[in-house]
């Protein structure tokens, strides 16, 4: 499967993005030729609302919910 990742030169100092397969880790900089290495991305975090453990996102949900009960009352 191929992903899209950061890559940085750290030769030059360019930082691209590219399709890579997911298990490259190298790829030549476009920019001067040497190697540039993939950078580890933020992961996206989304804490869950059904069980009432993360008091904020269990508020979200709720509202969430209700309105799209009211919307599809009122429609």
């Amino acid at each position: 499967m191929r992903l899209l990742r950061d890559f940085l030169c750290e030769h030059c100092g360019t930082e691209k993005e590219r399709y890579i397969d997911s298990d490259t880790s190298q790829v030549v900089c476009d920019e001067c030729g040497n190697t540039a290495v993939r950078l580890i991305g933020m992961p996206r975090v989304a804490l869950e609302g059904i069980t009432g453990s993360f008091p904020g996102a269990a508020d979200r949900w709720a509202k969430i919910r209700e309105d799209r009960h009211r919307k599809r009352r009122d429609s």
